[in-house]
């Protein structure tokens, strides 16, 4: 247990060598250059508490491995992909603690049919342990998930935390935003890839019941259908293009929502309106949100574009939806429908604004801020520095 933990801070050590060497070389790139940069994305990224300790070649201190990285599909030299100020790795477990609690908790003595999504059976033992930093008592037992769509459970016999089940204290500590434990019964980390395959899950956001399925093939899960990633130019193999853990249909509705908004409103006595415009078609009714109950005005808005000849009708409740990460909508006077997202998509001439889904970026714009600065520069010495140290430790 010692050792484990010397080793712990040996790494923590190493961390923060490195980091002072990339400050200090990234200063001095930058007065070569004449200009000031921010500093490592993870600079601004939230403190963390004593349970979240330094996790064993983890070039960007997110508390993920860079293999563990890798294998999810998250960037390894990136801490705050989604730039919330929380480390992806904290933010990660604290999110698969959160989805394990609401699993279906499933009963073998009864006659219940086998649920086909994921599901947890508690395995409860005589005993207990207490967590190594904070003292917590929990029971020495702990919880097997299953899920039978993946044709897969948790955890694999051969795992080396626990071979039987997912630790209590794995959990507590899971809460906590780390996925390794120590307490005076189990010592280890939980296999993140093989639990996030199993929970179906990847992206650290909560549910939300308004993002409805999509009607059609979805080969990448991203809640847009191929057809419509084809005819919009995006990836329809890649879920998360701009690797920023949220899927790409959920970021495309809020960023058309915001465009539409944004946009002036025709008025027929007023001054010359921009090529680029809404028109509003509000109605002497209301509509109901079949998801959420919310009340919205039962018409519409025009959004035209002058310029290429083009307008789509937006219903109140569409963009109501679209708010909240969906492309599909269902109410009491639309019924159920989806946005036409190729013809909207060209109408506004997305992307509208840096980081929108479909932004280019130059190959030299490291931290993809849409310029090339001294800030790209220092990112690129931060990310060999940190790969040099990862690769010396192997």
């Amino acid at each position: 247990m010692r050792r484990l933990r010397r080793a712990h801070q040996r790494q923590a050590q190493k961390r923060n060598k490195l980091r002072q060497r990339a400050i200090a070389a990234g200063t001095a790139a930058v007065i070569t250059l004449g200009a000031g940069a921010g500093l490592s994305k993870s600079a601004g990224v939230s403190t963390p508490d004593g349970h979240q300790m330094p996790v064993s070649q983890d070039a960007d201190g997110d508390l993920l491995g860079a293999a563990e990285e890798i294998a999810i599909g998250y960037l390894p030299f990136n801490s705050d992909q989604n730039r919330n100020t929380v480390s992806d790795g904290v933010e990660l477990a604290q999110h698969c603690a959160a989805v394990i609690d609401k699993l279906y908790l499933y009963n073998p003595d009864t006659k219940m049919p086998i649920p086909y999504g994921p599901y947890k059976i508690r395995r409860a033992l005589f005993g207990s342990e207490l967590c190594d930093i904070c003292g917590q008592k929990v029971n020495m037992g702990g919880i097997e998930i299953f899920n039978p769509r993946v044709e897969l459970q948790y955890p694999d016999p051969n795992d080396p935390l626990d071979a039987v089940l997912l630790p209590d204290l794995a959990l507590h500590y899971m809460e906590h935003g780390s996925f390794d434990c120590f307490g005076d019964v189990h010592q280890g980390r939980v296999d993140v890839p093989r639990l996030l395959r199993i929970l179906e899950t990847r992206y650290p956001y909560d549910p939300n019941d308004h993002r409805l399925p999509v009607d059609g093939a979805d080969l990448d899960g991203d809640l847009l259908r191929d057809t419509e990633e084809l005819a919009s130019g995006y990836n329809l193999y890649d879920a998360d293009q701009d690797d920023d853990l949220t899927a790409d249909g959920i970021e495309l509705a809020g960023q058309c929502a915001r465009a539409i908004d944004s946009l002036p409103v025709f008025d027929p006595n007023g001054p010359e309106i921009d090529a680029l415009h809404k028109v509003s078609f509000m109605q002497r009714g209301i509509e109901h949100c079949d998801i959420c109950g919310a009340t919205v005005n039962m018409g519409y808005w025009q959004v035209t574009n002058l310029r290429l000849g083009l307008s789509t009708d937006v219903p109140v409740l569409a963009l109501h939806y679209m708010g909240h990460g969906s492309l599909s909508y269902a109410g009491d006077v639309h019924g159920t429908g989806r946005v036409d997202i190729p013809l909207l998509v060209k109408i506004l001439e997305m992307p509208r604004r840096c980081g929108d889904l479909g932004t280019i970026y130059l190959p030299s714009d490291t931290n993809k801020d849409c310029r090339v600065d001294s800030a790209d520069l220092l990112e690129l010495v931060e990310r060999w520095l940190e790969d040099a140290e990862i690769n010396r430790d192997r």
